[in-house]
């Protein structure tokens, strides 16, 4: 029987427990033959953790834990031990004066007693800077050192300006120490969400690598299709008795739900681990990853900037500011890649630019679903609810029920100043559709315009076309006018296509009409 590590991202106890392990090794002997500096940006709960302490015991040279991985057979001859000095950022809070302080004051009393004298000097980086140099003089070994999270403690506090300066002026200072003890260092690794230059701590450390967003390392966090088949079939076999299908439909569901985050240009599919191995141990298909954490910060984003409620779907940025690490700034796009919101969808050799999208349906959902609580108001139940019965209506080709129940939910919004804007009025449509899924395809280019929704039924294809003060007379006409049918008659096996115009009333605020031809 198959242990799986469900909540565990400590390598030695996985291995020592005889859980599964996804092998990245190879990756880590790459690293380690080829540079000494190195930073990964990667989204929460996306392996960095795991990665950071497989790299602890490869360095401490716990060899036996690496028994019948890659690097046991691209390294066999005797492993050199190192020191290690690891620091997990995640281990505490940085929301008050004091806490940054007192977490490094605590891992570095740890490192002292490990290889020096506790030290009563207050500056974190003159400790750092001794236990570096003792570690060095006392083994005889140069010194790895491998931060995990190493932005938390600024974007924490990103809304206190005082204290993220003050935490900023700290880590540039600390950080500042490895390029000092450069002759005392065997390797650096250090991993966060944000990247190095939008962070601003790293002036002091300006010879790191940056590989988040290199090919050769696309894989290095996640699980991609091919560790999936290779790990988890038996896995993805008890999911699919577990919930009364097939293996195939098993994975095809895992795919749509958990697949599809690109970290590179080459465009490597890549699942959310964290999802996968919470699916296969319960048996069960859930938003696992989206219900670990909320995106707060950038939901207070859309608040304070007046965004309303925008669909990210199909931004498209340049190569320079994707590679900025922009996860505290203006632009919105950019934070919701670095944090797993977004990726990318494809890249323009000849423009340079990156096209950006949302990755899966657990991701899609969930920031939509976050979007219409809290930007809109909407109550958390009702949309559940809502959802479900709107893919029942899609999954029976009932375009009417569909249409009714959207009306009756739209009743009983509470409305926000601006309701009787058409603008509010796409915005609040696209979000519905976004959250329905799979099946829903918004504002649909054409050689002649764009469709404002598409619905794929088993049965049917329906092109929605919404009028604000007008009628759904007009609205189906446009349907007619730019020929929005010609592509799915021209398909190889094309579905019978139904087209609906509807037209929302500003005096009602809803839908007051619909023509179904």
């Amino acid at each position: 029987m198959i242990k799986y590590p469900v909540g565990q991202s400590s390598f030695r106890e996985i291995r020592k427990g005889g859980f599964l392990y996804v092998d990245k090794t190879m990756y880590i002997h790459e690293l380690a033959s080829t540079g000494k500096y190195f930073f990964l940006s990667r989204p929460r709960r996306f392996g960095k953790s795991m990665l950071i302490s497989t790299m602890d015991s490869y360095f401490r040279g716990e060899r036996e834990l690496f028994d019948g991985l890659a690097i046991d057979r691209l390294e066999p001859g005797e492993w050199t031990r190192h020191p290690v000095l690891r620091l997990d950022f995640m281990r505490g809070g940085y929301r008050a004066a004091g806490e940054l302080q007192g977490v490094l004051s605590d891992v570095l009393s740890e490192w002292e007693e490990q290889y020096g004298e506790l030290s009563s000097d207050e500056a974190p980086a003159r400790r750092f800077t001794n236990v570096i140099r003792e570690a060095y003089r006392r083994t005889g070994r140069q010194v790895v050192i491998l931060i995990d999270e190493y932005d938390k403690p600024i974007i924490d506090v990103a809304d206190n300006k005082e204290l993220e300066a003050e935490h900023r002026r700290i880590l540039h200072d600390f950080y500042g120490v490895m390029k000092a003890s450069e002759d005392c260092l065997k390797f650096v690794f250090l991993t966060g969400v944000g990247k190095l230059g939008q962070i601003n701590v790293f002036s002091g450390l300006n010879n790191l690598t940056d590989i988040s967003l290199d090919p050769r390392y696309s894989a290095i966090c996640g699980i991609t299709t091919g560790e999936l088949h290779g790990n988890f079939q038996e896995g993805i076999e008890d999911l699919g008795r577990g919930m009364g299908m097939s293996a195939d439909e098993a994975l095809a569901k895992l795919k749509k739900r958990y697949d599809g985050y690109h970290f590179s240009k080459d465009m490597v599919d890549i699942y959310n681990p964290f999802s996968v191995v919470k699916a296969i141990y319960s048996r069960d298909i859930r938003d696992f990853w989206f219900q670990s954490g909320t995106p707060t910060r950038l939901i207070n984003q859309f608040l304070q900037n007046d965004w309303g409620t925008p669909d990210l779907e199909g931004t498209v940025v340049s190569s320079s500011d994707l590679d900025s690490g922009d996860v505290l700034g203006s632009n919105l796009a950019l934070a919701c890649y670095y944090t797993g919101y977004l990726t990318i969808k494809g890249y323009n050799q000849r423009r340079e630019t990156y096209v950006l999208g949302y990755p899966n349906i657990e991701v899609r959902k969930g920031f939509f679903k976050n979007l219409m609580e809290t930007v809109r108001g909407w109550d958390s139940n009702r949309v559940n609810n809502f959802v479900y019965t709107l893919h029942d209506f899609i999954d029976d080709d009932d375009i009417d029920g569909f249409l009714h129940e959207l009306q009756s939910f739209l009743a009983g919004i509470p409305y926000m100043s601006d309701t009787n804007k058409e603008s509010q009025w796409q915005k609040d449509i696209l979000i519905i559709a976004r959250l329905v899924g799979m099946n829903v395809d918004v504002e649909r280019r054409t050689s002649h315009g764009r469709m404002d929704m598409v619905l794929d039924g088993p049965k049917a294809i329906y092109i929605l076309e919404f009028k604000y003060d007008s009628t759904p007379e007009k609205a189906l006409a446009q349907i007619d006018e730019k020929d929005y049918a010609l592509p799915f008659e021209n398909t190889v096996n094309p579905k019978p296509v139904v087209k609906v115009g509807v037209n929302i009333s500003p005096e009602t605020r809803n839908i007051d009409g619909w023509l179904i031809a």
